[in-house]
């Protein structure tokens, strides 16, 4: 994704409570089609954890600015939600949602199986832009990202009342890909990486916004 793109970046359990066969119908049948029909939202993509310390399920939109994320057509379904997305909310806990833009997106097309997610609320360097870079020539490593949150279109959510415990966010979330686990973690250690990073496996993939227009 070129630099200066923006996500959404959203990470979240899920109250034992809920039902996850109407959790994953929600999200498939309801939530993403609803984001990728506003004009700006280009790809979806949903994880579930492995492994880590963030929450059980992390989910991002690629937009074609960070602006997209404060426009009215997306401020009008955040102020509106479908009444499946009101029920499913109260079912959501440690959510964080972070508007970011990309900083770094580099490596192979595509998207690896896996991910290594590591969140925290330092703003992104050119140091750490440098450090992810080495992690390329790493077996297992299939892409690198960074993404900044940015405070210009970072707004409080309408939907944040439906959720228990509100919303936290990250200023930098670094995301690297790959096709093995060990090796990825192997990797971050290697270049100097301390934080414990959570492991994803990829659940789902929008086709891209060329596929669709195909």
């Amino acid at each position: 994704m070129a630099k200066g793109g923006g996500l959404l970046c959203v990470m979240n359990d899920i109250a034992p409570a809920c039902d996850r066969r109407d959790y994953e119908a929600w999200y498939q049948q309801d939530h993403v089609p609803d984001r990728l029909a506003i004009p700006g939202f280009q790809h979806a993509r949903r994880y579930r954890r492995l492994n880590g310390p963030r929450a059980e399920f992390f989910t991002f939109y690629e937009t074609a600015s960070p602006q997209v994320l404060c426009s009215a057509p997306y401020l009008k379904r955040l102020a509106e939600p479908t009444e499946w997305t009101a029920r499913i909310m109260a079912y959501f806990r440690t959510m964080s949602r972070s508007i970011c833009r990309v900083v770094l997106d580099e490596g192979q097309a595509g998207a690896g199986g896996l991910l290594a997610l590591i969140a925290q609320n330092g703003p992104p360097t050119t140091a750490l832009e440098a450090q992810l870079q080495e992690l390329l020539a790493a077996p297992g490593v299939t892409r690198v990202r960074l993404w900044g949150a940015d405070p210009s279109v970072t707004l409080p959510s309408p939907e944040e009342k439906l959720r228990p415990g509100g919303d936290a966010s990250f200023a930098t979330i670094m995301v690297v890909e790959g096709s093995n686990a060990d090796m990825i973690q192997a990797a971050l250690a290697t270049q100097g990486f301390t934080a414990v990073p959570t492991i994803y496996s990829l659940i789902y993939a929008s086709p891209s916004l060329k596929e669709s227009q195909a």
